[in-house]
């Protein structure tokens, strides 16, 4: 029997007495086992496929397996789709692993891609984990930053396999870039910027911690270099005493409104700089467990707060100077006002051969035209001032011809030198040198300088006038031979209402026209010295700039300023429409116009009744009072210009208001003259005479 056979039924009985099994049976047994394990493990393998799948759908970013072959080829045999998505890759990539590979390597951003060789050597040396963040490059440019972890496993073989998740930390990356820029932001802020930066946490105890505080809290405070930022008890060593309590209060954050911002302000006392006053903003930011978060920043404002306060203080004085101008204006028109009438009817009055006078009479109507014109000459200089000291005084510089205005200058004072026997000399005046001042201001000036050279002289005395070019620069010269100064009265020369002891002489005088003279000569660039001798005289020198352009050659002198005589030409009948709401000034100039009997004279006494007269029967030449009761003069001149009939009129305006800024208005307006009150009889004679159109018929 072969020993390897099946044993026989009588060596190996069945237990149950049935056949045994056939080897078929064993096999078939055996193969039943295998497919059911077959099934178990491709169960396990679907589970874990299943397990894999769901981890590569779910898990942020991709995954991958990551072959190195013995001979240094790379390919990858395994990537998720999440893969695909973050380099932005073809899907059907995954078919070709060597492609995969390349296409992975190609995604990298060119400084990246030396990472691969680095992370080589350190698997060589043993490392099991790799980790870093690299920088890719989309196929439509965008760059992204992926963090990578590779866990290193040997296989059978002995060569290395790479598993790797890979995860999209682009706005991490981003924002750990923003937070190293407001790092440096910060800190260069904390260094650049004139004040400090601080937080200061307060809990819902009141317990309060400075968290931040920026480096130039040692500047702003003064504190010494070993103070630690932190400790900022220390800054209340240099808190002014009554402003500690307010700054305390501010820091714990006690009943304060934590909804908005909150400003402050307070004094410190420094080692170096003294008093000074520091400002600042902090907001609060109230967080979930009651606590506040209060972000500030403090400055030094003692500069700005001190300018704050002069231009507080410049206001101030520039609105007290305003109404002193103001007041001085309304001061001068309603002092004029009576002083037309004044003055016109003392001259008047001596002007009239009609009524029998006596010469005391007579002296005394001279008396109180003498009376009115100091009173006005008085008015004149203050309001000069007042407006020269509120820098309210405009001016014209322009080239003039120096000997032009001097003619000027001497045609007004010729009669008081001729009253007073002053012979005056101009034989050291050089012909046409050309100076920059404002022509009526530069007249002003010699005439005032005149004036007291006639005064202050002697009997049968001596004016010379000269005049020379210095370099860049124009001198006049007044000297005279009068009574002079001693030193101790040229040191007080120019003080306002000093007249230096003149009062006891009997000589009228304010004591501001050589302060107003000096000023004037201020404004308009130049110098004023003096030089006196007791008994000798005094001479007066002006240094103006010199101009570089030709003067215009013009001598003409405002109407009002001019002495004039009756017209001798052949009278023409005339019709004068005069606008005018004073009934002393009516009278007045009805007066001076019965001088002209070949004349007719309205008057509108208010601006709409001269206007109703004006078109009702258009007149040869207007008088309008610039201070009507119902419209300016200006608005009464624009009624006429709409009136094509009325545009043509001759205008002259008759003024209180002697502001040079208001007659060159006038001038600009179309008025022909501007006329000041109180009038000068025979200069409005003369205005009139000139003003009136060519072409009437004679009487």
């Amino acid at each position: 029997m072969d020993a390897h056979g099946p044993p026989s039924a009588a060596a190996s009985p069945s237990p149950s007495g049935a056949e045994a099994p056939s080897e078929l049976d064993r096999l078939r047994t055996a193969l039943a086992l295998s497919q059911a394990r077959e099934a178990e493990l491709n169960a396990q393998l679907q589970r874990q496929e299943q397990l894999v799948q769901g981890l590569s759908r779910h898990v942020p970013g991709g995954l991958m397996m990551l072959d190195r072959l013995p001979d240094g080829h790379r390919h990858i045999p395994y990537a998720s789709d999440g893969l695909f998505t973050l380099f932005d890759l073809d899907p059907a990539l995954a078919q070709d692993p060597d492609a995969l590979f390349q296409a992975l390597v190609q995604r990298l951003h060119p400084d990246h891609r030396s990472m691969i060789q680095r992370w080589e050597v350190a698997a060589a040396a043993g490392a099991p984990v790799l980790s870093g963040d690299f920088q890719i490059v989309c196929a439509n440019g965008e760059e992204r930053w992926i963090a990578m972890q590779l866990g290193i496993q040997l296989n059978d073989d002995g060569h290395r396999i790479w598993y790797g998740m890979l995860q999209d930390v682009t706005v991490r990356q981003k924002m750990a870039q923003r937070l190293v820029e407001r790092d440096v932001l910060l800190k260069s802020l904390g260094r650049n910027l004139p004040g400090v930066l601080f937080k200061v946490w307060v809990s819902p105890q009141g317990e309060r911690q400075l968290q931040y505080v920026s480096a130039q809290v040692k500047q702003l405070y003064e504190l010494p270099d070993s103070t630690q930022p932190g400790d900022w008890q220390r800054h209340y060593e240099r808190i002014h005493p009554d402003d500690v309590a307010g700054v305390r209060q501010l820091m714990t954050g006690q009943g304060l409104d934590t909804s908005k911002p909150i400003s402050y302000e307070y004094r410190v006392q420094l080692p170096s700089k003294g008093l000074r006053w520091l400002a600042g903003q902090v907001m609060p930011m109230p967080e979930a467990d009651g606590s506040v978060s209060w972000y500030g920043y403090t400055s030094d404002v003692t500069e700005q707060k001190l300018y704050a306060d002069a231009v507080i203080s410049a206001e101030a004085a520039e609105r007290a100077n305003r109404a002193k101008s103001e007041f001085l204006s309304r001061m001068s028109h309603e002092l004029r006002t009576p002083l037309n009438a004044v003055i016109g009817f003392a001259q008047l009055l001596q002007m009239d051969r009609s009524t029998e006078f006596g010469e005391t009479q007579r002296g005394h109507v001279r008396l109180i035209e003498k009376a009115g014109q100091h009173l006005l000459a008085v008015l004149g200089d203050v309001l000069d001032l007042s407006r020269i000291e509120a820098g309210s005084l405009p001016l014209n510089i322009t080239a003039q011809d120096s000997a032009h205005v001097v003619d000027d200058a001497l045609h007004l004072v010729s009669d008081l030198a001729r009253r007073h026997r002053i012979t005056l000399h101009t034989e050291g005046m050089v012909p046409h040198l050309a100076v920059r001042a404002d022509r009526v201001r530069l007249r002003q000036v010699l005439v005032n300088l005149l004036v007291n050279a006639i005064k202050y002289n002697r009997p049968g005395g001596q004016v010379a006038l000269s005049s020379w070019r210095d370099g860049g620069r124009i001198m006049l010269e007044v000297r005279d031979s009068g009574i002079g100064m001693d030193p101790t009265q040229l040191a007080h020369l120019f003080e306002p209402f000093n007249r230096l002891g003149a009062e006891r002489t009997g000589i009228e005088g304010t004591g501001i026209g050589l302060v107003i003279v000096q000023r004037l000569v201020t404004l308009m660039q130049g110098q004023i010295e003096a030089h006196s001798v007791p008994g000798q005289g005094s001479c007066f020198r002006i240094w103006l700039p010199a101009a570089s352009e030709t003067p215009a050659d013009s001598v003409a002198m405002p109407l009002d300023d001019t002495p004039t005589t009756p017209s001798t030409d052949t009278p023409m009948t005339a019709t004068i429409l005069y606008a005018e709401d004073n009934e002393v000034n009516v009278l007045l100039v009805q007066e001076v116009i019965r001088m002209r009997p070949q004349w007719q004279l309205q008057v509108g006494r208010n601006g709409a009744q001269a206007l109703a007269l004006a078109q009702a029967q258009p007149p040869d030449l207007m008088l309008v009072d610039m201070h009507l009761g119902d419209m300016s003069g200006f608005d009464l001149a624009d009624a006429l210009d709409r009136d094509g009939r009325l545009r043509a009129v001759p205008r002259v305006a008759l003024s209180a208001d002697a502001m040079p800024d208001r007659i060159h208005a006038a001038e600009a307006r179309g008025f022909k003259a501007y006329l000041t009150k109180p009038l000068d009889v025979m200069a409005l004679l003369r205005c009139l005479d000139e003003c009136l159109p060519s072409g009437l018929h004679a009487d």
